[in-house]
């Protein structure tokens, strides 16, 4: 997708709910969505590399993604997954640090690449959309806050269904037989992205089955009973 033939002011028609560039007035994502240059990444290519200079920021624009931090003894944790409409090195509007976590294509993936000082430019210029930056980190926080207390009162089923739940609510398109996830994630990921290790993940997953809230596939999962899902989350 080439984001000059959009409509001017519309947004990427992949762009998912409640990522920055949806949020954007027409007028901020217009001047966005003409900086820098289209970028295609491949299946498992990094995006960008922990530890790597900060020096440039990208908007995705197609397919996704996951952040992923890589401590000092190799193990792998995923902080978040992202979407067309994300925006990927935004920290570095206020200082070009060493990128703090890894983004690795999940699947086949499109972005638009500018140069740090370049979107530093656009935010000083567009100080509504700097506003609607800030909005996005603080939910992130917040986030990030909530999770570190249910990793430390929940057990792997009560982790992994808060997980499911909040990937219904993005990524989640309601069918007959339940809510289905379209994002391509695996028992792995689910691992990393709550502290679980894979032999708990499958039982939490295989327990989520035979009480007929989820159903799963190759790379798919179904959601049947989200309320009961929510009531083991809470």
């Amino acid at each position: 997708m080439a984001a000059m033939n959009q409509p001017s002011g519309a947004a990427p028609p992949a762009a998912e709910r409640g990522t920055f560039v949806v949020r954007l007035s027409e007028t901020d994502r217009a001047d966005l969505l003409k900086l820098g240059g289209i970028r295609k990444f491949a299946r498992g290519e990094h995006l960008m590399h922990q530890g790597e200079p900060g020096d440039r920021v990208l908007i995705l624009l197609r397919g996704h993604a996951k952040a992923t931090f890589v401590d000092d003894q190799g193990h792998q944790m995923i902080l978040r997954f992202l979407g067309p409409g994300d925006v990927l090195g935004e920290l570095s509007f206020a200082r070009a640090e060493p990128r703090s976590s890894n983004v690795i294509a999940i699947e086949a993936a499109e972005a638009r690449a500018l140069a740090a000082s370049e979107f530093r430019g656009y935010l000083r210029r567009r100080p509504t959309a700097a506003f609607t930056l800030i909005d996005v980190l603080s939910e992130r926080f917040r986030d990030a806050d909530r999770k570190r207390i249910q990793f430390g009162s929940s057990d792997t089923v009560g982790r992994i269904a808060a997980r499911l739940i909040e990937l219904c609510e993005r990524y989640g398109t309601r069918r007959d037989d339940g809510i289905r996830i379209e994002l391509p994630i695996t028992q792995g990921d689910l691992g990393g992205w709550t502290a679980s290790s894979r032999a708990g993940v499958a039982a939490a997953m295989r327990t989520m089955r035979e009480l007929g809230w989820i159903r799963t596939e190759r790379r798919g999962i179904t959601v049947i009973d989200l309320e009961a899902l929510s009531q083991r989350a809470a």
